[in-house]
């Protein structure tokens, strides 16, 4: 991203708070029509966290990923402006919103960009979603084929091939089974992904390596 680009980011909103968005989040279209979270968010690592299969939803009886601190870990994710709303707050029921340093964010801007988003982000909060009940998937909890979908379109409509690779390879604890759902869709915010997404997530996930 250039420096242009990013203060035309920066011009769209005046919110003091942003979410550091590693799931479905990622996905405009997930968060804009059940969330109305309308802003667009950027492609940014997370230094200090890592990402996993380890989200439990006793509720919706699914397992999504969620973040934990490490030193050294990283992760990608989508930094987005938005007001902590009540209909954010139901969507991340399962999570508590940890606060993150801005020293935390790394990118692949262009270096005037990066010391401009480091500068903006000085008088602003950042919160991460911190997984609360860390369970594994399993047979009862399953991950859903609709939820990794979700996440892996929003890597692709905002950063490409390698920001959804990236995804895969950072992301651990993967399960040994899916649960095919996209007939009818199991996970209740999924975003619209589209034939050509699927086959593109599919060959993704046969052929980036990941734990």
């Amino acid at each position: 991203m250039t420096l242009t680009q990013l203060k035309n980011w920066f011009a769209t909103f005046d919110y003091s708070h942003l979410v550091l968005g590693y799931g479905s989040l990622m996905n405009a279209d997930s968060r804009q029509r059940f969330s109305d979270i309308q802003h667009q968010g950027v492609m940014v690592t997370v230094e200090g966290f890592y990402r996993a299969w380890v989200t439990r939803s006793w509720q919706e009886q699914q397992t999504y990923v969620g973040a934990l601190p490490e030193a050294g870990a990283t992760l990608n994710a989508q930094l987005i402006p938005t007001p902590l709303s009540p209909a954010l707050a139901e969507r991340e029921k399962d999570y508590t919103f940890a606060q993150v340093s801005a020293d935390a964010i790394a990118t692949d801007f262009t270096p005037d960009a990066h010391d401009y988003l480091l500068n903006r982000l000085a008088d602003k909060q950042l919160w991460i979603c911190q997984t609360l009940d860390v369970h594994p998937a399993a047979p009862e909890f399953p991950v859903s084929q609709t939820y990794i979908d979700t996440c892996l379109a929003g890597c692709l409509s905002h950063g490409g091939q390698s920001q959804a690779e990236a995804f895969v390879r950072l992301t651990r604890k993967w399960p040994a089974h899916i649960k095919a759902d996209r007939e009818m869709p199991s996970y209740p915010r999924p975003g619209r992904v589209s034939e050509d997404e699927q086959k593109q997530i599919d060959q993704l996930l046969r052929e980036v390596s990941h734990d």
